[in-house]
């Protein structure tokens, strides 16, 4: 199952999105759900819940918020500027961008990575009954 991110998702963590910005948010989804494809191939089977425990490996919710940080990246900077200056009359306004947005490009930290590892399964343990025969 491929999991999406819609516009509502991006502006719960973010801000308002305009019409252009909105636009490109189904192809940002898309391109976040293949890289992440990418990184971790059973991500589809490890969000599937597992017998006998009722949760997946890694939540849906987990990976639809790591996709949205991926997607408020390359929205927050899509020319890939390092410095932005802005001039109004006799004002000007001048920042140099971090890192991780002055690229604009898609990409998943190792930290995002990290809360997409599945965590380990745990065994199930419970009382069973040995027959001793007879």
């Amino acid at each position: 199952m491929q999991v999406t991110v819609e516009q509502a998702d991006i502006e719960k963590v973010w801000r308002p999105l305009t019409t252009e910005e909105a636009a490109l948010v189904p192809g940002l989804s898309n391109r976040a759900w293949i890289r992440i494809r990418a990184r971790f191939p059973d991500i589809e089977t490890n969000t599937a819940p597992v017998p006998p425990a009722t949760e997946p490996l890694v939540s849906v919710d987990l990976v639809m918020d790591v996709m949205a940080s991926m997607i408020v990246r390359v929205l927050k900077n899509p020319e890939s500027l390092r410095v932005r200056s802005e001039s109004i009359d006799d004002h000007t306004d001048a920042a140099t961008l971090d890192a991780a947005i002055s690229s604009g490009e898609m990409y998943l930290t190792e930290d995002e990575a990290a809360l997409l590892t599945p965590r380990a399964e745990v065994p199930v343990y419970g009382m069973y009954v040995l027959g001793l025969g007879g």
